[in-house]
């Protein structure tokens, strides 16, 4: 199904009923989502050599015990960036029931993990937890102020975390260090393009940051507003008269759901490729290092193996590390310290950087903050 936005597999030999529980829950979890299993989200049942990935969007998947000689499959999807959660039937088995290609992954036993966790972490991998969907409205107080509200509810009930500036800043913020902050750590843009958006330098700014932080940016072009020479790089929607009520300034309830649709979809591919730039520029710097990424698994944890020494085990944000970031790094028990490892291009709020750079010289011994660009040199020395 090339027309979902996101793909979830399960590989080799579940037990008796698994499937079938496994299926009702993830059902479940999703409709939470306004999600809809073989509709926005793909879903695969088999033999890896039978898979076909989707190049471009957003993928993950369990793998349970294999035949012989599936693996291969398994070991090119981990090294095509596929994060991929290997299930034993008891944690303590996992080297036992999957070769070493695969056992090297982080995974799951059935004699300790439920279902409900088990769910739970493969739609962590595909990047499909609410806490993970991030949208930023940039739009005119001015020209489209009830729009915007409108999106922010509609968004919000989808669950995805909405940032909007009247509801998202405290008073006493710096106004736009936050700002940037938060486009920072967003999925997907979406302007509403009203006749003078490119106007103000405020709005013109926020499209340029998010342009340069790689961001995906879908707008919302009112009835006879040009599209800007800027905004060819967009996914474009073109409201018609017919799109807004009576007022003129609210948006139809169907029109709503196109933006929320569509926003989905483009965030579901973009999530991907800044993922996999994320990747391009930490793999670049391990290469300079002579080292080499083994695999991707839970939490789409990746496992380095260094020219010398032990390997090292390395979470990837895409957006705003916190401290709940640096802890989740450390709850699969590898050997310390784990990286977490961002973009720092852009990130500027000074409280932000003062308190990571206070709370990381507590944690230097279990779990550091380092950026794709000097990790190699760091991992020459990792465990000084």
């Amino acid at each position: 199904m090339q027309d979902a936005s996101y793909y979830l597999a399960i590989f080799g030999s579940p037990p008796d009923g698994f499937l079938e529980e496994f299926h009702e829950a993830l059902k479940a979890k999703l409709a939470v989502l306004s999600l809809n299993l073989d509709v926005e989200v793909d879903w695969y049942a088999g033999p890896p050599d039978k898979y076909q990935v989707a190049d471009g969007k957003c993928t993950a998947a369990l793998c349970f015990p294999l035949p012989d000689g599936q693996e291969k499959h398994i070991t090119k999807m981990m090294k095509d960036g596929i994060p991929v959660i290997p299930v034993a039937s008891k944690l303590g088995k996992l080297t036992e029931e999957f070769p070493p290609s695969v056992s090297i992954l982080n995974g799951l036993g059935l004699d300790s993990a439920d279902i409900p966790t088990i769910v739970n972490c493969l739609l962590e991998c595909a990047s499909l937890l609410p806490r993970q969907r991030r949208v930023f409205l940039s739009y005119r107080r001015t020209e489209s102020t009830t729009a915007a509200l409108q999106l922010y509810a509609a968004l919000s009930e989808r669950l995805f975390d909405v940032f909007l500036d009247t509801h998202e800043i405290l008073p006493g913020e710096h106004f736009q260090e936050v700002l940037w902050q938060k486009l920072c750590d967003t999925d997907v843009m979406i302007y509403l393009d009203t006749p003078t958006y490119f106007e103000s330098r405020w709005t013109t700014l926020e499209f340029g940051r998010a342009m340069f932080r790689g961001i995906p940016i879908l707008r919302a072009g009112w009835p006879d507003v040009d599209l800007d020479d800027r905004s060819q790089i967009t996914l474009d929607l073109l409201l018609k008269k017919d799109d807004f009520l009576p007022d003129g300034v609210s948006l139809t309830k169907e029109c709503l759901a196109l933006i929320c649709r569509s926003a989905e979809d483009l965030r579901a591919e973009g999530v991907a490729t800044r993922y996999h730039q994320l990747m391009d520029a930490f793999g670049s710097s391990l290469k300079r290092a002579h080292a080499t990424i083994e695999g991707y698994s839970l939490r789409r944890s990746l496992t380095v193996k260094p020219k010398r020494g032990e390997p090292i085990y390395v979470y990837p944000a895409l957006g705003v590390p916190t401290t709940y970031t640096l802890h989740e790094a450390t709850l699969d028990n590898h050997p310390a310290p784990v990286a977490v490892v961002y973009d720092n291009l852009g990130i500027e709020e000074k409280r932000w950087k003062s308190h990571m750079d206070w709370i990381s010289n507590y944690l230097e011994k279990d779990v550091r903050l380092i950026d794709p660009y000097s990790s190699g040199l760091l991992f020459l020395d990792w465990r000084k």
